[in-house]
Protein backbone atom coordinates (compact mmCIF):
# COMPACT_ATOMS: atom_id res chain seq x y z
CA UNK A 1 0.00 0.00 0.00
CA UNK A 2 1.16 3.51 -0.78
CA UNK A 3 0.31 6.54 1.41
CA UNK A 4 0.82 10.24 0.89
CA UNK A 5 2.26 11.84 4.05
CA UNK A 6 1.78 15.62 4.38
CA UNK A 7 1.90 18.30 7.02
CA UNK A 8 1.80 22.07 7.41
CA UNK A 9 -0.17 23.16 4.36
CA UNK A 10 -1.06 26.52 5.98
CA UNK A 11 -3.97 27.40 3.68
CA UNK A 12 -4.91 30.25 3.25
CA UNK A 13 -2.40 31.96 5.55
CA UNK A 14 0.86 31.00 3.78
CA UNK A 15 -0.45 29.24 0.66
CA UNK A 16 -3.47 30.06 -1.44
CA UNK A 17 -4.19 26.50 -2.52
CA UNK A 18 -2.99 22.92 -2.32
CA UNK A 19 -0.15 22.17 -4.71
CA UNK A 20 -1.46 20.25 -7.79
CA UNK A 21 1.01 17.40 -7.13
CA UNK A 22 -0.50 16.91 -3.64
CA UNK A 23 -3.99 16.79 -5.18
CA UNK A 24 -2.85 14.26 -7.80
CA UNK A 25 -1.19 12.02 -5.21
CA UNK A 26 -4.16 12.32 -2.85
CA UNK A 27 -6.30 10.72 -5.53
CA UNK A 28 -3.83 8.06 -6.66
CA UNK A 29 -2.41 6.79 -3.35
CA UNK A 30 -4.11 4.16 -1.21
CA UNK A 31 -4.46 6.68 1.62
CA UNK A 32 -3.37 9.99 3.14
CA UNK A 33 -1.68 10.72 6.45
CA UNK A 34 -2.17 14.45 7.13
CA UNK A 35 -0.42 15.85 10.19
CA UNK A 36 -2.02 19.19 10.91
CA UNK A 37 -1.69 22.88 10.25
CA UNK A 38 -4.24 22.85 7.47
CA UNK A 39 -5.53 26.13 9.02
CA UNK A 40 -8.90 26.06 7.23
CA UNK A 41 -11.58 23.37 7.61
CA UNK A 42 -12.38 23.57 3.89
CA UNK A 43 -8.84 22.34 3.20
CA UNK A 44 -9.41 19.32 5.45
CA UNK A 45 -12.77 18.52 3.86
CA UNK A 46 -11.36 18.85 0.36
CA UNK A 47 -8.44 16.47 1.08
CA UNK A 48 -10.83 14.05 2.76
CA UNK A 49 -13.03 14.07 -0.36
CA UNK A 50 -10.07 12.98 -2.50
CA UNK A 51 -9.37 9.70 -0.69
CA UNK A 52 -11.55 7.49 1.49
CA UNK A 53 -8.53 6.45 3.59
CA UNK A 54 -7.88 9.87 5.08
CA UNK A 55 -6.16 9.84 8.48
CA UNK A 56 -5.56 13.26 10.00
CA UNK A 57 -4.86 15.22 13.17
CA UNK A 58 -5.01 18.93 13.88
CA UNK A 59 -2.03 21.23 14.37
CA UNK A 60 -1.32 24.24 16.53
CA UNK A 61 -2.13 26.75 13.74
CA UNK A 62 -5.49 25.23 12.81
CA UNK A 63 -8.73 27.16 13.22
CA UNK A 64 -11.06 26.07 16.02
CA UNK A 65 -13.44 24.30 13.63
CA UNK A 66 -10.54 22.10 12.45
CA UNK A 67 -9.68 21.32 16.08
CA UNK A 68 -13.33 20.40 16.71
CA UNK A 69 -13.36 18.15 13.62
CA UNK A 70 -10.03 16.30 14.05
CA UNK A 71 -8.26 14.73 17.04
CA UNK A 72 -4.90 15.88 18.40
CA UNK A 73 -3.54 12.33 18.17
CA UNK A 74 -4.60 9.23 16.34
CA UNK A 75 -3.42 5.64 16.09
CA UNK A 76 -4.06 3.45 13.04
CA UNK A 77 -2.99 -0.07 12.17
CA UNK A 78 -1.92 -0.66 8.57
CA UNK A 79 -0.78 -4.19 7.87
CA UNK A 80 1.50 -5.23 10.73
CA UNK A 81 2.40 -1.63 11.65
CA UNK A 82 0.82 0.48 14.39
CA UNK A 83 1.20 4.13 13.40
CA UNK A 84 0.73 7.14 15.66
CA UNK A 85 -0.15 10.52 14.18
CA UNK A 86 0.35 13.88 15.86
CA UNK A 87 1.40 17.36 14.86
CA UNK A 88 3.87 18.21 17.61
CA UNK A 89 4.13 21.36 19.67
CA UNK A 90 6.55 23.75 21.30
CA UNK A 91 10.01 24.30 19.90
CA UNK A 92 10.70 23.11 16.37
CA UNK A 93 13.77 21.20 17.53
CA UNK A 94 13.90 17.81 19.28
CA UNK A 95 10.23 17.07 18.71
CA UNK A 96 10.63 13.26 18.89
CA UNK A 97 12.08 13.58 22.39
CA UNK A 98 8.94 15.44 23.50
CA UNK A 99 6.30 13.31 21.78
CA UNK A 100 7.69 9.80 22.34
CA UNK A 101 5.57 9.35 25.47
CA UNK A 102 2.36 10.58 23.85
CA UNK A 103 1.73 7.08 22.48
CA UNK A 104 1.58 3.57 23.94
CA UNK A 105 4.52 1.21 23.60
CA UNK A 106 2.81 -0.81 20.84
CA UNK A 107 3.17 2.08 18.36
CA UNK A 108 5.92 1.28 15.83
CA UNK A 109 6.01 4.54 13.88
CA UNK A 110 5.15 8.11 14.87
CA UNK A 111 4.30 10.56 12.11
CA UNK A 112 4.58 14.24 13.03
CA UNK A 113 4.91 17.69 11.52
CA UNK A 114 5.36 21.15 13.06
CA UNK A 115 9.06 21.74 12.30
CA UNK A 116 8.67 22.04 8.49
CA UNK A 117 11.85 19.93 8.27
CA UNK A 118 11.80 16.39 6.86
CA UNK A 119 13.06 13.76 9.30
CA UNK A 120 13.27 9.98 9.46
CA UNK A 121 15.05 8.49 12.45
CA UNK A 122 14.84 5.95 15.24
CA UNK A 123 14.46 7.19 18.82
CA UNK A 124 13.80 4.90 21.79
CA UNK A 125 13.00 2.01 19.48
CA UNK A 126 10.36 3.87 17.48
CA UNK A 127 10.64 5.31 14.00
CA UNK A 128 9.85 9.03 13.79
CA UNK A 129 8.88 10.45 10.41
CA UNK A 130 8.21 14.05 9.41
CA UNK A 131 7.42 14.87 5.74
CA UNK A 132 8.38 18.54 6.12
CA UNK A 133 6.01 21.25 4.96
CA UNK A 134 3.60 20.56 2.11
CA UNK A 135 4.51 24.02 0.86
CA UNK A 136 7.81 22.46 -0.29
CA UNK A 137 7.96 18.70 0.39
CA UNK A 138 5.78 15.64 0.85
CA UNK A 139 6.41 12.03 1.77
CA UNK A 140 5.44 8.72 0.26
CA UNK A 141 5.17 5.78 2.64
CA UNK A 142 4.97 2.28 1.24
CA UNK A 143 3.69 -0.35 3.64
CA UNK A 144 4.17 -3.97 2.67
CA UNK A 145 6.30 -6.46 4.59
CA UNK A 146 8.59 -3.53 5.30
CA UNK A 147 7.83 0.14 5.75
CA UNK A 148 9.61 2.42 3.28
CA UNK A 149 9.49 6.22 3.45
CA UNK A 150 10.83 8.78 1.01
CA UNK A 151 10.63 12.59 0.88
CA UNK A 152 10.08 14.43 -2.40
CA UNK A 153 10.30 18.10 -3.32
CA UNK A 154 7.32 19.65 -5.08
CA UNK A 155 7.86 20.44 -8.74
Amino acid sequence: MKFLVISDLHIPTRNREIHPKIVELSRSCDGIFALGDFVDLNTVLYLQSLNRNFYAVFGNMDDYDVKDYLPAQRVVKIGRYVIGLTHGSGSHIRIPERIVNWFDDDVDVILFGHSHVPEDRIFRGKRFINPGTAMETYGIMEINEKLKFEVFKED
